[in-house]
């Protein structure tokens, strides 16, 4: 590769025949031409070619040398029609990370980015860890509650999310439902008791019920759905997802501070690259419906 601009001088002047062709092929003058081939001789130990007044003719080396070059040459080629191809095309893997009630919000968005770019490939990490984006975790991480304030994410506003107290009407037939918030003491309650949750309907759930009437808990938000569709408990959901499930009642009317932002997050390294603003428009271009 140290001779690469030589070799192909010396290929030009190969197919050519002459020096003043390639020359204005290249775009080189002629003593240029000539620096390229004694330098390329020099450094292979051999002659190339033989100089005579009609121009330069190939050696037995040199007939090799075309071969070789010319053969090198169209690997080149080739590779940079691919790498072209692919400049215009997003391929590989795109990861989001995400909490398990925002996954099926956003799978919407998910689906649409690969119909868009179909050489692409979606993974989903819908967990309750946070993903570490200077460690390649994740390209883009939907992040909920408090805004993230490491320096090198690039941090945007994504949408507000709802939590109301939910039962199944299975609950409901065998407990009834609440009458006001003064009555959820006689309730039963399930939820996602996260030591390191900073969800401020957690902080309310913690002062208004009595611990012994959170009858069933668990550490991620996922089991926590299951056990409300399960009749378990009164407990929290988004409301976007629990108006999917047409057995599920709302108990009571949800505080203003059960809501929690969301953030669309990235690294500042991979935040411009085309994959990453191409999820990202996917993502924002998602209409969510979401109180």
């Amino acid at each position: 590769m140290r001779t690469w601009t030589e070799m192909r001088t010396a290929l030009l002047v190969a197919q050519t025949g002459t020096v003043t062709q390639a020359s204005k092929q290249l775009g080189l003058h002629r003593a240029t031409v000539n620096r390229h081939i004694d330098f390329l001789e020099s450094q292979l130990g051999v002659r190339l070619f033989i100089r005579h007044r009609q121009g330069y003719q190939l050696t037995d080396a040199g007939v090799e040398f075309l071969t070789v070059a010319g053969r090198a040459y169209d690997m080149l080629d080739d590779f940079a029609g691919r790498a072209r191809v692919s400049a215009s095309e997003l391929s590989g893997e795109v990861i989001v990370t995400t909490l398990f009630p925002i996954s099926s919000l956003i799978m919407p968005a998910l689906v649409a980015f690969r119909r868009q770019n179909p050489a692409t490939r979606v993974a989903l990490k819908a967990d309750d860890a946070l993903f570490k984006l200077e460690h390649a975790d994740a390209h883009v991480a939907i992040r909920v509650g408090t805004k993230p304030a490491e320096d090198d994410y690039v941090v945007q506003p994504y949408f507000t999310l709802a939590f109301g107290l939910f039962a199944h009407e299975d609950y409901i037939a065998r407990q009834g439902a609440p009458a006001g918030f003064e009555d959820l003491a006689r309730h039963e309650f399930v939820g996602a008791l996260s030591p390191g949750s900073s969800a401020p309907f957690r902080k309310w759930l913690l002062a208004h019920v009595p611990p012994e009437r959170i009858v069933l808990y668990m550490t991620n938000a996922f089991s926590a759905d299951q056990a409300i569709c399960a009749g378990a408990g009164i407990g929290f959901a988004p409301i976007a997802l629990a108006a999917r499930n047409p057995a599920l009642r709302q108990v009571v009317e949800p505080k203003d501070h059960w809501r929690v932002p969301v953030w669309l997050v990235s690294h500042v390294d991979m935040h411009r690259t085309e994959k990453v603003q191409a999820m990202l428009g996917a993502l924002k271009a998602l209409e969510t419906g979401i109180p």
